[in-house]
């Protein structure tokens, strides 16, 4: 089984000491995967802090550069690997930023530029903001070269397909909703489109119910799968629907997962990588 930490909205807005408090005691072990946004517009939402809140212009991650310091030394030391958040993080007409934005692709190419030029590492991992994409949203991310976690099935296929790749990726859904259909298919693998692939994801936040997590985690052991855990650092210490804490639920499931053994804690370089047959 592969395990992968991945951790949300990282920016300009987050203080290094943020980060230490939450992962600090993981990270000397268990690569993070970290989420960034390289120029964050502040808003109102869920996170976002009081210097910050209501603000309407982009930040640039560069601008942060204590923080920028901190990523580049444990990238260094190979305890953060970096995924692309989105480019501002912003909702459009009250939409996900990669489902109603305009010049998702020039946005997307140059947020991953960006972000390697400034943080001095290869980025090619794409998480979405509030996890939802559409057609232009996945075209964006496919031809900036980048791979995708996240939970929607069928990749570019939001729309009649009308490209060669599209078509590819028709013909690659129709055969997993086939698996998944007649078995054979597991819900913790990996799905490769024309041009990118896609990886599925768990949540834990404050509306997890850590029994059922527990269980699924269970379920994705028993098949060798990939068990990517997806949270955010502003919300560890928010109660969960258990009553514990955000932070208590990741620090179980850790440690449930370093006693179940044949768990290998992964960098997203290592899960995009062909598994052997």
């Amino acid at each position: 089984m592969r395990f992968v930490i991945r951790d949300d909205d990282p920016s300009a807005m987050t203080l290094p000491d943020e980060l230490e408090a939450c992962w600090g005691g993981v990270w000397d072990s268990i690569p993070v995967g970290l989420s960034v946004t390289p120029f964050r517009i502040p808003g109102t939402g869920l996170g976002v802090p009081e210097a910050h809140f209501g603000g309407e212009e982009p930040i640039p991650l560069e601008d942060n550069q204590p923080l920028v310091r901190f990523l580049r030394e444990l990238i260094r030391a190979g305890k953060v690997h970096i995924a692309m958040h989105g480019y501002n993080h912003t909702r459009p007409l009250g939409k996900p930023e990669y489902v109603a934005g305009d010049d998702l692709e020039k946005k997307t190419r140059h947020g991953r530029a960006y972000l390697e030029s400034v943080l001095g590492c290869e980025v090619a991992t794409f998480v979405p903001p509030n996890n939802t994409m559409g057609l232009e949203g996945f075209r964006a991310v496919a031809s900036a070269g980048m791979n995708v976690v996240n939970n929607q099935p069928y990749g570019r296929l939001l729309g009649f397909p009308r490209s060669p790749s599209a078509l590819a990726d028709f013909a690659l859904a129709g055969s997993y909703a086939l698996r998944r259909k007649w078995g054979g298919y597991s819900p913790f693998e990996v799905q490769s489109f024309a041009g990118f692939k896609q990886a599925p994801y768990q949540t834990v936040g404050p509306e997890t119910d850590l029994k059922k997590l527990e269980r699924t985690f269970e379920l994705c052991h028993g098949v060798g799968g990939l068990f990517v855990l997806a949270t955010h650092y502003h919300a560890f210490e928010r109660k969960n629907v258990g009553g514990g804490t955000v932070r208590q639920a990741i620090e179980e499931l850790v440690e449930m997962a370093k006693r179940a053994g044949q768990v290998e804690f992964q960098t997203y370089t290592q899960v995009w990588r062909p598994t052997p047959s």
